[in-house]
């Protein structure tokens, strides 16, 4: 009995990490144009081609699991391209919130903006 339950807790398990990371997968991939900016959520400026921006990826992702305040924006989707001169985007990935921004991959200084420190 005790060894069906721990059997059926692992698939559950491995289901919900196979589910988890296909859903990484597709937002990293995202090539759906954004129609408006969300201005009560930190906006991410990406490439799914850029190696900095695949450096983060999960932690932010991760983030974002538990906050839901990101809005991820793809710049190599040609119709998200126009964000790139309307918020001044010189180097993926920014991030964007309300008068603030910040553009690299420095881990702690990403968490101070990521919990707005």
């Amino acid at each position: 009995m005790i060894q069906k339950i721990i059997k059926g807790s692992i698939v559950i398990a491995l289901t919900g990490f196979l589910l988890l990371g296909l859903n990484f997968y597709r937002t990293e991939h995202s090539q759906v144009p954004i129609k408006s900016i969300d201005k009560d959520k930190i906006q991410l400026f990406y490439r799914d081609d850029c190696p900095d921006c695949k450096k983060i990826f999960k932690q932010i992702y991760l983030h974002n699991l538990i906050k839901q305040d990101i809005q991820f924006i793809n710049l190599k989707q040609i119709n998200n391209r126009h964000y790139i001169d309307e918020y001044n985007i010189h180097t993926v990935p920014t991030f964007i919130y309300k008068n603030k921004a910040y553009a690299g991959t420095n881990t702690a200084h990403l968490n101070k903006f990521l919990t707005g420190e």
